[in-house]
């Protein structure tokens, strides 16, 4: 049956008409601009910066270092200026903590925001400690090079805020301390300088009126270090009169007090005596230091009264202290060299040196005085070729060890040259050893 003209009509036109439009989007609301997030809206529920000082200083009251070390969390980043007291007493607790690192970094973020000579000095100690952290450290296989970079990253850096802590306060006493002991001991160990710094503290100490020592009780202990380590370093440069006054005012300023150890402030004179010729009252300092140290009495101290007594020409007393007090596995190559003088005094030659022989043993400082003495021994008996030896493993080891000539052993060898009449080696000699004389003249005026 056909359909009707007009359904069909109908079907047509919808067939061809075009598809309805879609609706138009609708636009999209804009969000409103908002600034950038920060750590306080990131964690709303810190607690205030009131709170957090308030938690500062009670923990740092107590002595509560871990718990101190936690509120680094709370800090802001980057550090905010209120936070300042709160970053402070953190990096604190990292130091106290061994946290060098994360210490040095939050007090160098504090110091970019208010460089102040508190903070600045803060931050050399962190380092200086680091520093002695360096030096105790033992490395494992393949961490010498690590350990060499960490030192020498902490020495630059504790050079870096000594001298911004000493440009903001010139006579900060801690500093000037602390540079000393860094010249002394851990950087390069000149005693030029370190006796420089030594005496600067010494000298901003006593210019104090008697109202800030009273209030800044504190500084004694570092003044009486400070006398202490000038003494010991006016010593090593042969100023005896020098490190005999900075010795004895440390006795008068610290008695009573004992910032410096008793047997180590005596021990110190009796060495400075003893530099001096002075040997019987050495014995009495050293008597005295030995007293001083308790019952675990320190082997080096028998070692320095026996050599006290044989300055004095007591050669009985002087082998009884080490014979009778350090038994052969703990004596020092230094008591095994004057075990072998003793003996070398007293015409036992072989006896000298077989304690010369047991003297040579680990020893990785002062081998070249023992071969001296063997030398000596060997030259006297007539022993040419093996005196000759002994001085010239003695000039070998001075070379390598401390990079210069050794004017004892070229002293031994022109005499060796002598006795065998060899006039062309003895004027070379001679020739060598004027240089060395004039080289060691020098070191001696740059140290």
């Amino acid at each position: 049956m056909r359909e009707p003209p007009a359904a069909r009509t109908m079907e047509l036109l919808v067939r061809r008409a075009p598809a309805p439009a879609p609706p138009a989007p609708r636009p999209a609301r804009r969000a409103p601009e908002t600034p950038m997030p920060t750590s306080a809206d990131i964690a709303p529920d810190r607690p205030s910066v009131a709170a957090l000082l308030e938690q500062v200083r009670d923990l740092t009251k107590h002595n509560r270092w871990q718990q101190l070390a936690s509120l680094r969390s709370h800090l802001s980043t980057p550090l905010r200026a209120e936070e300042l007291e709160i970053a402070d007493g953190v990096a604190f607790a990292l130091g106290q903590l061994g946290d060098a690192d994360g210490a040095a970094n939050l007090l160098a973020a504090a110091c970019a925001i208010d460089l102040t000579h508190r903070r600045a000095s803060a931050l050399a100690y962190v380092h200086y400690n680091a520093l002695f952290a360096c030096a105790r450290a033992r490395p494992g296989k393949g961490r010498g090079a690590q350990l060499a970079a960490d030192r020498e990253r902490h020495r630059q850096a504790f050079l870096r805020w000594t001298r911004a802590a000493l440009d903001l306060q010139p006579d900060s006493i801690k500093d000037l301390y602390r540079l000393g002991v860094f010249e002394a001991q851990l950087g390069n160990r000149r005693d030029r300088p370190a006796l420089r710094a030594f005496e600067r503290a010494i000298d901003a100490y006593r210019r104090l009126d008697d109202a800030t020592r009273e209030r800044r009780g504190d500084l004694r202990k570092y003044y009486a270090k400070a006398l202490y380590a000038a003494a010991r370093s006016a010593l090593r440069l042969g100023q005896v009169d020098r490190a005999r006054k900075h010795a004895f005012a440390c006795l008068r300023a610290d008695d009573g007090h004992d910032h410096v150890e008793p047997v180590h402030k005596l021990y110190l004179a009796g060495k400075i005596c003893a530099a001096a010729g002075e040997h019987d009252h050495a014995e009495r300092a050293l008597r005295k230091a030995l007293d001083a140290a308790g019952k675990r009495k320190p082997d080096y101290l028998y070692g320095a009264l026996a050599a006290a007594c044989f300055a004095l020409g007591r050669l009985d007393d002087a082998h009884a202290w080490i014979d009778r007090n350090v038994p052969p596995p703990r004596r020092r190559p230094d008591m095994w060299r004057l075990l072998g003088d003793i003996a070398h005094r007293r015409g036992d030659v072989d006896a000298a040196l077989a304690a010369y022989e047991h003297a040579l043993r680990g020893d990785r400082a002062g081998r070249h005085l023992t071969l001296h003495r063997i030398g000596d021994i060997h030259l006297a008996a007539g022993r040419l070729a093996k005196a000759d030896s002994a001085y010239r493993r003695a000039a070998e080891f001075r070379r390598k060890r401390f990079a210069s000539e050794d004017v004892r052993a070229l002293e031994g060898r022109l005499a060796v040259a002598d006795a065998r009449g060899d006039e062309a080696a003895a004027a070379e000699l001679r020739a060598a050893l004027a240089d060395a004389r004039a080289r060691a003249r020098k070191r001696r005026r740059r140290r």
